[in-house]
This record gives C-alpha cells, structure tokens and sequence, in this order.
C-alpha cells in the first residue's frame, strides 16, 4: 500500500478552495485493482479488500435494481465505484476532511459515473448489506436524477441557473434510500416533529451542505419531496424532470411555491 502522508494530502484538502468536487475527483493510488463486474458496474479498489467485491456486488445490485424500477427506465447507466481502504485515501479522492461513513457521487469520469466510499474492511457500518443498500440507493439516484433532467453537477450553482433544487435531489435520494432501507425513513421521521425552523425553499437551491444548519436543511428536503410525491405523484415529478433539459423549467411554478 502507498502511504499517503500528510503533505499530499493537504495540498489536495487545498483544492476545495477553487475546485468544485467533480472537478479536482483523483483516484488514490491505493486503488490499483479493476473488476469489471459486469456490462454496469466496474469497482477501483485495493487488493486487499478483493474479499470484499461480493457484498458490494450484491448490495449494489440490489439498490441500482430498485432505483432504476422507481424511475421506469430501462437503459443502463455504468457505474465506477471507487473504494478507498481507508479513510485517509477518501479524503484524498474527495479532497475534504470526511469520516468514514462519507458516501459521495461527485460526477463521471469516462462515461461512467462514480460512487466513493470506504471498503468494509475499514468501515464495519458498511459491512450491513441492508444499510449499504440504501447508501448506493441513495448516490445512484443523484446519478439518475442529473442523467434525466441534464442538471449540473455543480451544486453551488443549481440557484444561479434555475436548474433542479437540491433539496428536491437531495429529498428524491432520501425518500428512495429510505425505501430501500427502511431503518432511515424511521429515523427522519421521528427527527421531523422536533424541528421548530425550517428554511425558505429558495434557501435550499444549492448545496444543503453548506446550510448553517446542515440536518435541518437535509430533513427539509426529504419532508417537502415526501410531499411532493404525494400531491403531485411519482410520475408527474419524474416528467418535470425531464423537462428541466431545456433549460427553460421553472421551478417555483411548476412545484407552486
């Protein structure tokens, strides 16, 4: 294994300061084995963590199976998941100080669309089938939702540009992955009630993650989403959607608010 000290690794934690994530996305060097799975999913990984691959074949498997059923389609996306085998290769792959449950879909690279997260090995959460499950659901749907509505993958810019809300992203990657793994819709369920702030929805167009209150911003997107789906219906939304490819989508109108 390379050692990945920590002059490398904060010249990279550097790059966040002018690089979006799907710009400055490197692979470790650590990740010097290739699986070609099957026809939609190649895994990176370390040779030490080959003992690994059937877990997150089955689990991925099960979670691209639903996510792809949830939005009726049929054509299949490639995937590449890059497993770091510790955390410290994440970190230099995403360039942010993350802990090891981090899961991150920051964009494609050769037509295939990438999923970052640490092996089992090093994570033991990752090691539950069920969880990880929900976890893949919930990165394959960003893939899925940017594939059919053609929206940026700059997160920072979604307002700027008018372009899909990410807290209706984030919301559809929540209600999914609390679909696939119902322990996760249990937990925001019982979190919601104890909320006594929510934001204005234009507050929510970018990145949640750089809300001041970053779990309240989250929990906001899976409720409102939630309700979306139930007014408007699946279908209906998963049009809106596609239409946002001309570019021409408004928003606020189309979701009366």
């Amino acid at each position: 294994m390379t050692v990945i000290d920590k002059i490398s690794l904060n010249k990279r934690l550097e790059l966040r300061k002018t690089r979006c994530i799907s710009e400055r996305l490197e692979k470790s060097p650590n990740l010097n084995v290739h699986c070609v799975v099957s026809d939609h999913l190649h895994i990176r990984l370390a040779a030490r963590d080959v003992t690994a691959l059937a877990l997150i074949h089955e689990s991925f498997n099960l979670a691209y199976g639903y996510v792809q059923n949830w939005f009726g389609r049929h054509a299949d996306m490639v995937f590449d998941l890059w497993m770091a085998p510790e955390l410290i290769d994440l970190q230099y792959m995403t360039c942010l100080s993350c802990d090891e449950t981090f899961f991150c879909a920051p964009g494609s690279r050769n037509g295939m669309h990438i999923i970052l997260f640490v092996s089992p090995q090093s994570c033991t959460k990752n090691a539950d089938k069920g969880l990880l499950s929900g976890l893949f659901a919930h990165e394959i749907t960003h893939h899925v939702v940017r594939n059919i509505s053609q929206a940026t993958v700059f997160s920072m810019k979604r307002k700027e540009n008018l372009d899909v809300p990410m807290w209706l992203e984030e919301g559809l990657c929540q209600f999914i992955d609390s679909e696939v793994y119902p322990p996760f819709k249990q937990r925001r369920t019982k979190k919601i009630p104890r909320i006594t702030r929510w934001y204005n929805r234009d507050e929510l167009w970018n990145d949640l993650s750089s809300c001041e209150d970053p779990e309240t911003a989250y929990l906001q997107a899976y409720k409102e989403t939630r309700a979306v789906i139930e007014t408007t219906g699946k279908t209906e939304l998963i049009q809106l959607l596609y239409l946002n490819r001309t570019h021409e989508a408004d928003w606020r109108e189309m979701l009366h608010w």
